[in-house]
């Protein structure tokens, strides 16, 4: 019988268990609240309303605010960003130019060498551009890096006909035990690493042919 000693009866309560994601939500809400006052704000003001009176509608919201906050809100200037402009780029003609070579090139290699760029500016602009400047205006051009994902690809062509081939043999029998298509490449070829740079959202060119090797390599069925 238990004496009142028990320590399951004089043991302190668990810690309360926080939960992560509701607390991010809750972050999340706090701050979409904070944005979505200020533009009933701007609204009143668009409205004709007095400040006063401003202050008494975000009073009612349960928003304390004064007269001096409310003018601050009003009278914030939202400037636009400045476009990047090297300073290292002596012609200034030269970049939009050296933007635009930048966007192609890793539009079409992700995987696109900082150092080789640096060599073509240099040959097609007469500019030398340090590798720093160069990241630096990949990232101006909204070129996010992503890790690479691999995956077997087939030509576009060799599709159709890979897969009668293979409804083919399947209907007679064949069990593909030994047998590896050899019209893909077995070498990758190009550049390959851990990481790639994309346009935001563009996760598609995140995906990579996986190096093949022949004895593992067995039938792709479609």
């Amino acid at each position: 019988e238990c004496e009142g000693n028990c320590p399951r009866h004089h043991s302190n309560p668990p810690p309360a268990r926080v939960d992560s994601s509701r607390s991010s939500i809750a972050a999340t809400s706090a701050s979409i609240m904070e944005r979505s006052w200020k533009d009933k704000i701007v609204g009143w003001k668009d409205a004709e309303l007095r400040n006063s009176e401003i202050v008494r509608k975000c009073h009612e919201m349960g928003k304390k605010v004064s007269h001096s906050q409310v003018t601050r809100i009003l009278n914030k200037n939202f400037d636009v960003k400045k476009p990047y402009t090297p300073s290292s780029i002596l012609d200034k003609d030269n970049v939009m130019p050296i933007f635009d070579l930048i966007k192609a090139a890793f539009l079409e290699d992700s995987q696109a060498k900082v150092s080789d760029l640096v060599k073509e500016i240099k040959i097609q602009f007469d500019e030398e551009l340090s590798e720093t400047v160069l990241k630096r205006m990949r990232k101006e051009l909204l070129m996010e890096r992503g890790n690479v994902r691999y995956g077997h690809s087939v030509r576009l062509a060799n599709r159709a006909p890979r897969l009668s081939f293979c409804e083919l043999h399947l209907n007679l029998g064949t069990m593909f035990l030994h047998h590896c298509f050899t019209d893909e490449s077995m070498v990758y070829s190009g550049n390959h690493g851990r990481f790639v740079y994309i346009v935001k959202g563009d996760n598609s060119r995140r995906v990579k042919t996986r190096v093949k090797h022949p004895p593992s390599l067995m039938v792709w069925g479609g």
